[in-house]
């Protein structure tokens, strides 16, 4: 490859903000797999009053019930997911890719994943039924 002109003196790494409740939306809804090749769905969310000009893109994984131990779990937390973001569900399921586009208010917090580096994660709202 010959000579690529780009301007890389402006480009700076993502910052996370500080914990508390954002506006976020989801733009990126990817189907994908786990490590173990369990489906799952991987969304990207943006926040929308992050009060800095180069926010992070906030990474949640949706990882569906699997006849383990964790199923309660997953469904709960698919449940409050669903129901923040205002997607319709019923006792046959729901479409992830209804989640595209839509918004929420969420609480965000710093997390140190194993690679030791500080990312904001999104904690959902218990369901007040």
């Amino acid at each position: 490859m010959s000579f690529v002109k780009i301007n890389l003196k402006t480009v700076k790494e993502p910052e996370i903000v500080p914990e508390g409740e954002y506006d976020l939306r989801i733009v990126k809804v990817k189907d994908d797999e786990t490590k173990k090749g369990e489906p799952m769905t991987i969304l990207s969310i943006v926040i929308e009053n992050a009060g800095i000009p180069n926010p992070q893109v906030v990474m949640h994984y949706v990882l569906y019930p699997n006849g383990g131990q964790y199923d309660d779990m997953r469904a709960l937390e698919i449940k409050r997911l669903l129901t923040a973001f205002d997607v319709g569900f019923d006792e046959g399921g729901f479409d992830p890719q209804e989640l595209q586009g839509r918004t929420a208010k969420c609480l965000l917090t710093q997390e140190e994943g194993d690679d030791k580096v500080i990312r904001n994660r999104m904690r959902l709202p218990r369901i007040k039924e």
